[in-house]
């Protein structure tokens, strides 16, 4: 004897919209179902290092370095308003390099005080977890189920969970094989950490495509491993959260944990902001400015309007100066002094809100003469940027250039080499931009010594 198990599906989106699709399921008859609400997240990196920030500016590195444990606190603040039933993890809650047993403990807090509101987590183990001496040393209270290498299902308020932990730190093969079919009778969620079809700046683990997830039958698919927001499909949902903090420039934008109810009248999706601190660009267009005192205003002036937009509590910004300017030479010769200026104009951190500077970039094209005669007038130093970008395409110098930018590459820790190119075109395509930023750099400090300058005086 069967029946008809239908839903509506409401996606809800961070503005408030929302849409709403049809899903049928068949099934047996059942008794309707009480209402399931749970979070999903993953990839919280908890401590990670962040070599790149700390050498730069340690105060900033200390404030970053805190945020995965802030956003893991405000995942549970998050749990416990909205009462949910459970707490989704799928995978990477460590760093494949983390070795302290406190950042173990500060977990278990937290797990706790799930425990003690009656939530539930369930959790699978990502390509980092396998590689930490963390993960084998944790002691978590009895509301934790983590799933092993060979998977499961567990039953709790109506619904079947399942999810398979990476026990290797590589899982080239797909994990699907090793899910159980989904339960007939009752709503069905999976947790499976994967790349997917593949995705840049991410190494290719348990591979799948969305079509075999919705094949397999269950009804939300809780992913994790890529650092960005995506729902790939809705009924079945496929979704991947995203990590809830951004730790360097290169995982910019809004970061959040998704918050999932379920019932006999819809499945609802929203994405929820749990970032402390907030990466982001911002640009300062240069174009007319005349004196530094303008240039440093107006610098200012852009990171404050891009900070307002950033929905976390602190933000931390990159600003490229951009445009045309006769001061082209001389801010990007004194660019240091600068960025040091920058941060000390910005208001001092209240708590754990804020505005830092993460970096300054001087993209500057300079002012334009206007005259017949300019090129003549120019000196050896204007003469010197057509010859420098001659020698730039040069096959012989391009060479020793690559062999140079590979070593220095080479030199970094792995998980940097991919900011200079992922492959060779990517390579060539850094070390072009390194070419170009060199050469102004090169001209920007021959101008700032008076080269060419019959006075010998400088200028702006």
């Amino acid at each position: 004897m069967g029946a008809v198990w239908g839903v509506r599906v409401a996606s809800v989106t961070p503005g408030g919209s929302s849409r709403v699709l049809s899903r049928t399921h068949t099934g047996p008859v059942r008794r309707a179902m009480p209402t399931f609400r749970f979070v999903h997240t993953a990839d919280l990196h908890l401590d990670s290092p962040l070599r790149s920030i700390a050498l730069r500016d340690p105060a900033l590195a200390e404030a970053v370095g805190s945020a995965t444990r802030s956003a893991l606190e405000r995942i549970v603040a998050l749990c416990l308003e909205e009462r949910v039933d459970a707490l989704l993890i799928a995978g990477d809650l460590f760093d494949g390099e983390q070795q302290s047993m406190k950042t173990a403990a500060f977990l278990g807090r937290q797990m706790r005080r799930l425990d003690e509101a009656g939530i539930r987590v369930f959790i699978i183990r990502g390509n980092h977890d396998a590689q930490t001496p963390v993960t084998g040393a944790l002691s978590l209270p009895a509301n934790c189920h983590v799933f092993g290498g060979r998977g499961g299902i567990v039953e709790h308020g109506g619904v079947a969970i399942q999810g398979v932990s990476f026990a290797e730190r590589s899982a080239p093969e797909s994990l699907l094989p090793k899910y159980r079919p989904p339960r007939p009778d009752m709503p069905n969620i999976a947790l499976l950490h994967t790349s997917l079809g593949g995705a840049e700046g991410h190494d290719a683990y348990a591979p799948c495509s969305v079509a075999d997830l919705a094949a397999h039958g269950a009804d939300y698919w809780a992913l994790g491993h890529i650092h960005t927001r995506t729902v790939h499909r809705e009924a079945p949902w496929v979704v991947m959260p995203g990590m809830p903090q951004g730790r360097a420039i290169d995982e910019a934008g809004p970061k959040s944990a998704t918050l999932v109810t379920i019932s006999d009248t819809g499945i609802t999706v929203e994405a929820r902001p749990r970032a402390v601190l907030e990466f982001g660009r911002a640009e300062a267009s240069m174009d007319g400015v005349e004196t530094r005192e303008a240039a440093l205003a107006r610098a200012l002036s852009a990171l404050e309007a891009a900070a307002a937009e950033v929905a976390a509590p602190a933000a931390v910004m990159r600003l490229s100066l951009t445009g045309t300017t006769p001061l082209a030479w001389q801010l990007r010769r004194d660019r240091a002094l600068l960025e040091a200026e920058l941060r000390e104009a910005l208001p001092e951190p209240s708590g754990q809100a804020g505005l830092f500077l993460e970096k300054l970039s001087v993209e500057l094209t300079a002012q334009p003469a206007a005259g017949p005669g300019d090129v003549a007038e120019a000196g050896p130093v204007g003469g010197l940027g057509p010859l420098m970008a001659e020698i730039a395409t040069d096959a012989a110098f391009l060479g020793e250039a690559g062999d140079y930018l590979e070593r220095m590459v080479q030199a970094l820790p792995p998980e940097l080499r991919d900011r200079f190119g992922a492959d060779a075109a990517g390579r060539e395509a850094a070390l072009a931009v390194l070419l170009v930023e060199g050469e102004a750099t090169v001209l920007a400090e021959l101008e700032g010594d008076g080269v060419g300058d019959s006075t010998g005086e400088v200028g702006g």
